[in-house]
């Protein structure tokens, strides 16, 4: 019994529009076999509008298309009887197919035009094609006349869904545009500087919709701490944020990683276990350094995307999502492009509403509030009161170049506290790391080795310094100015094993 009311429970959150829909569709198909079904709303400027397609004639170009009564006398006629009705060939000169220039079917294809009525009121037309002709029967007729009530009602779900989020993404802008500070909602978003309010602004912005983010900038610049903003600003914000490091994944591993996978699909597939596009559904999925995702992967996301439907590996059930992407990176994506590295259509797919985060240098007047605020963070950290700093130590931190951005910051206030011992933070406690002072031990005199080689001895001396940390305050990335996970992501393709 308690099994039962729980897959009741799953259902019930399973029967979204889209999926109520699904369902009905593939009810249809049992008894009315199609190639093409569409579900069109009639909307306010006497239009229909493409709402939802099902089969293989199905294309992206038919999920954008209206049809205007007013030049569509015969679909109007149909709408205003309320019957099922076929479509047949004729040699009348104005016979115009449902979709004409953009479905290209047979001459004597099997049409049918379905209005879909809710107590007198038409809310839209389904149609379904088959190339072949004569597919539809008179019972087949008779049969899609009572199924268009259950499409009309699933119909009017979709439509009243519609205007809730429509209300809803208005009362988010509205809301958003109140918030005075949105470091107080989300930490790490320091800055006053007219570059960075520009930015602020377009979080606000852009979080009520529900448009794909790509976040560009530096390392270190806060590219996750603003994919966090725009989820938690955006009508999602109850729903999951899901993150994945695309730089960690090889080619085996980002599939299932992206889509997860079943029982025994693989060696060490022990257990079937969901994926982050799946776990993400109805909410955000952060793609950090998006342009190392794995080329291979590139089509299965981009179908994914488009079409809210994918497979885990060794699957043979299509699975269904509504995600919204935020992606970042740091590297030019559209050289990438031009390489081939990068598919140009996942690009533009993912490149909806870029955001461009300002290096630190470019905004040094944020430097004193970014200050005060680690401070403050750090206090906790170190169980300390009041954590202080003199001015000549301030005056040197904003006279450096900070090619490692807030996050180089960050990690030298740290390093200053634990030179000061609890004691105000002096000049002398200021000491910037870079990756050029450190020394190796090698003979100067005896060349350069492959970049690959000199990069190798880079990263071991680092691990050298820090005991073999990689992760932490005086860890082998901060002493790099990496991220931990970047830094194991370089490791792992250098095949340099450290402990």
């Amino acid at each position: 019994m308690e099994n039962y009311e729980s897959e009741l429970i799953e259902s019930l959150n399973y029967l979204t529009p889209q999926n109520t829909m699904d369902v009905v569709l593939d009810a249809i198909q049992e008894v009315i076999p199609y190639e093409l079904a569409v579900i069109l709303s009639k909307e306010v400027d006497n239009k229909l509008k493409v709402r939802y397609l099902k089969g293989p004639l199905k294309s992206n170009e038919l999920g954008e298309y209206e049809i205007g009564l007013d030049q569509r006398p015969d679909l109007a006629k149909v709408l205003n009887l309320g019957n099922v009705k076929l479509v047949g060939e004729t040699d009348h000169e104005n016979h115009l197919d449902t979709y004409e220039g953009i479905i290209d079917l047979p001459a004597g294809h099997s049409c049918m035009l379905a209005p879909l009525v809710i107590k007198g009121e038409t809310l839209g037309l389904m149609t379904l094609d088959h190339s072949q002709c004569d597919m539809f029967t008179p019972q087949r007729v008779h049969i899609a006349q009572t199924l268009s009530k259950i499409i009309a009602l699933a119909l009017a779900q979709s439509i009243e869904t519609d205007k809730l989020l429509s209300e809803k993404e208005a009362l988010v802008y509205e809301r958003n545009a109140l918030i005075p500070d949105i470091e107080s909602i989300v930490n790490g978003l320091i800055g006053r500087s007219p570059v960075w309010l520009q930015i602020i602004e377009k979080i606000k912005l852009v979080a009520p919709t529900d448009s794909h983010v790509m976040i560009l900038g530096e390392t270190g610049t806060g590219k996750e701490q603003v994919a966090k903003a725009i989820h938690t600003l955006s009508n999602k914000s109850k729903m999951p944020f899901i993150a994945l490091n695309c730089s960690a994944l090889n080619v085996n591993l980002a599939e299932s990683e992206l889509f997860g996978h079943e029982k025994g699909s693989f060696t060490g597939a022990s257990a079937t276990r969901r994926g982050r596009f799946e776990l993400a559904d109805g909410g955000t999925l952060f793609l950090d350094e998006v342009g190392d995702l794995p080329i291979d992967i590139q089509p299965k996301l981009l179908r994914a995307l488009q079409e809210g439907t994918f497979e885990r590996v060794g699957g043979e059930k299509t699975m269904s999502a509504s995600v919204r992407i935020i992606c970042a990176t740091n590297v030019n994506l559209e050289e990438k492009v031009r390489e081939g590295k990068f598919r140009e259509d996942l690009f533009y797919r993912l490149n909806v509403f870029p955001i461009i985060l300002p290096p630190l240098r470019r905004r040094k007047e944020d430097i004193v509030l970014l200050v005060n605020y680690f401070l403050e963070k750090f206090s906790v950290k170190f169980k300390k009161k009041s954590l202080k700093i003199e001015n000549p130590a301030l005056e040197k931190l904003r006279n450096h170049n900070w090619h490692g951005n807030v996050r180089e910051l960050q990690n030298t206030l740290e390093r200053a506290i634990i030179l000061s011992n609890g004691y105000a933070i002096n000049h002398n406690h200021i000491v910037f790391e870079d990756v050029k002072d450190l020394q190796f031990d090698c003979d100067e005199k005896s060349g350069v080795d492959s970049f690959d080689e000199e990069i190798k001895k880079i990263i071991t001396k680092a691990l050298k310094q820090t005991d073999g940390k990689i992760y932490g305050s005086n860890g082998a990335a901060a002493l790099l100015n990496m991220k931990p996970t970047t830094l194991q992501s370089k490791m792992k393709k250098l095949g340099l094993e450290y402990s």
